[in-house]
């Protein structure tokens, strides 16, 4: 009896220390901040958030990201694609393997002194460099455990770079917030 006590106490321990590791929402993983800039319109927080995609876009060579929508009268800018986080190889002999990408969503919304950026991640996407088979993972399969339970060839992948998607999309979204709140100096 007492090893059946045990037993149940520790797999609700258990329980409750994976559901507090869990970063996923709902199947997906979000980020949201609220940036503050005081005595900032709308208008000027909007071009800043337009700008500040664009220079990100523009440094990611293998990342496919773009407009989704894009609202002035609204303040609203929703950018969608995919972020290229590396390659990796499953057969190095044949120079065979897989491009990673996470799959994102960022939105942007502007009112007067605030900006709100929410970055959704909902999968992921496993394109082959010699087959160019596309392989797309919902986030909940990888994360937390970065153990994928489907192809072989992906599991070695998923244990690589799934704990960088976390990081990664957080690094995008900080990066946004710095660029929106710091007050532009025009150049000329």
């Amino acid at each position: 009896m007492k090893k059946v006590f045990l037993s149940l106490v520790l797999l609700m321990a258990g329980m409750v220390i994976n559901a507090q590791d869990n970063p996923l929402t709902n199947g997906v993983y979000e980020k949201k901040v609220v940036v503050t800039a005081d005595s900032v319109k709308a208008s000027a927080l909007y071009v800043r958030a337009l700008e500040a995609l664009s220079d990100w876009a523009g440094s990611n060579a293998n990342s496919k990201m773009g407009i989704d929508v894009q609202d002035k009268d609204e303040s609203l800018i929703v950018y969608k694609g995919n972020v290229h986080l590396g390659f990796e190889y499953y057969s190095k002999f044949a120079g065979a393997g897989w491009d990673f990408y996470i799959d994102m969503t960022i939105k942007v919304k502007c009112k007067d002194g605030k900006a709100q950026i929410t970055a959704t991640v909902p999968s992921l996407t496993y394109i082959s460099n010699i087959q160019k088979i596309v392989v797309v993972v919902p986030i909940n399969e990888i994360l937390p455990s970065y153990a994928y339970k489907g192809n072989y060839k992906l599991k070695k992948t998923s244990q690589t770079f799934g704990p960088q998607v976390i990081p990664s999309t957080d690094q995008i979204v900080n990066m946004l917030c710095d660029k929106i709140a710091k007050k532009q100096d025009d150049d000329f």
